[in-house]
């Protein structure tokens, strides 16, 4: 039964492309992509020092050192935006599967945990509509339908390891691909004018990687009483440049026609992540992360955009973990979650950056030993109506299914 909702998650994942409906996606690769994880999400999106057995991490491979179990791990969200702008507000919706995870240990003395699947990096997702007034007595009043969809998938594998001192390190093979497609519909009131269309569409592929460290628990060198686990943890996200086919074509009532066709590269900026989380007592985890990627570096054929500057994200974590008891109720054994971030986005408009204020929370209910659900609900803030621009308001809705077993052992006889 396992084996076939992971194959039919497959296939789903790879074909389905969902629609946040935000203007500000048009520009550079669209929304980052932090984490597919309802578990993550919850937190504010990053746990990079985080050493989980029961979910699998695509922040940081290092966290795959401590695998004591074969998991696969999916999710689902639900996206809802609404857009204001001085005059006018709308509300749309889309559900979207997030991407799936497979990953299990190989040697738990020396930490190696392999793990694969294939997730989201960015979504480009919005429509628009600017209406315009002729000064041409011959040609009608007019209005431009901007449309645009896709964004970057990356499929990865990697693994870990256990150095001396307890310090992990890992690293992935990152293979990424996609489509962003951008149309442009032209029409006239009069209907003697005819209508016409443009679709711009890039198709990048190409390679990256992943690497990743977390320390040992420091607290065995602060020695603090109330605290039972400290970590650091960094990782840096790096992808080659991306080779890519351009194809731009038109469409009028007469003829559709491939207008310009080649081939160029396009530059994605590092990424690197750092982290801190620390345990107090033996119940209370928090995490503090930080995330900086320099998309004032973003190069298409070799040129920058102007509406994208260099952008960080900060989130704080904090998760209630029950100690495991014989005799718990249902509830009692429920982890808890809230998380709180700030971003600065890549976006910038006449002179305005586009901040992103993120409040979530979550909850993992336990199916049995080590398959779990888990739910996370966060709402953002972005953008401001003061220049023209746009205020959104999100909220997401995460559904993140674990399944955890015993595979890949070996019994002496």
């Amino acid at each position: 039964m396992k084996f076939n909702i992971f194959f039919i998650f497959i296939l789903l994942t790879s074909l389905s492309y969902a629609q946040s409906s935000s203007p500000y996606t048009r520009y550079g690769i669209g929304d980052l992509k932090y984490s597919f994880s309802a578990r993550q999400q919850g937190m504010g999106q990053l746990g990079v020092s985080l050493l989980d057995k029961a979910h699998i991490s695509t922040t940081n491979p290092a966290s795959w050192s401590d695998f004591n179990r074969t998991r696969i791990e999916f999710g689902l969200a639900y996206n809802g935006v609404s857009i204001s702008n001085n005059s006018s507000s709308y509300y749309t919706a889309e559900t979207e599967i997030e991407g799936f995870t497979f990953g299990f240990p190989v040697s738990s003395e020396y930490g190696i945990g392999i793990a694969a699947g294939l997730i989201p990096y960015s979504r480009i997702s919005y429509k628009a509509v600017q209406n315009y007034q002729s000064s041409d007595t011959l040609i009608s009043d007019y209005s431009i339908n901007y449309e645009g969809k896709g964004g970057l998938s990356k499929l990865f594998i990697g693994s870990s390891y256990r150095l001396p001192f307890n310090f992990s390190i890992g690293a992935t093979l990152d293979y990424y691909f996609g489509n962003l497609n951008y149309y442009s519909t032209l029409k006239f009131k009069n209907e003697d004018n005819y209508t016409a269309e443009y679709n711009l569409s890039y198709r990048p592929t190409g390679f990256g990687t992943t690497i990743g460290f977390i320390s040992s628990n420091l607290n065995e060198i602060l020695k603090t009483e109330f605290l039972s686990d400290v970590r650091l943890g960094g990782s840096i996200n790096y992808i080659s440049k991306l080779d890519t086919d351009t194809i731009l074509t038109t469409t009028s009532s007469i003829l559709v026609d491939t207008i310009a066709q080649s081939r160029t590269k396009i530059e994605i900026p590092l990424r690197i992540n750092l982290g801190l989380s620390f345990i107090i007592g033996k119940n209370y985890l928090v995490t503090i992360d930080y995330s900086s990627q320099n998309f004032n570096d973003y190069k298409i054929a070799g040129n920058k955009i102007n509406e994208l500057r260099d952008g960080f994200k900060f989130s704080t974590g904090f998760e209630f973990i029950p100690t495991q008891q014989l005799g718990m109720t249902f509830w009692e054994r429920v982890n808890w979650r809230f998380g709180l971030s700030y971003e600065k986005t890549p976006y910038y408009f006449r002179n305005t950056g586009i901040d992103q204020f993120s409040v979530s929370s979550g909850l993992t209910f336990p199916l049995g030993s080590d398959n779990s659900i888990d739910l996370a609900l966060q709402y953002s803030l972005r953008g401001t109506t003061e220049n023209n621009l746009l205020k959104e308001n999100f909220i997401k809705l995460n559904l993140g299914i674990s399944f955890g077993e015993l595979w890949f052992l070996t019994y002496e006889k």
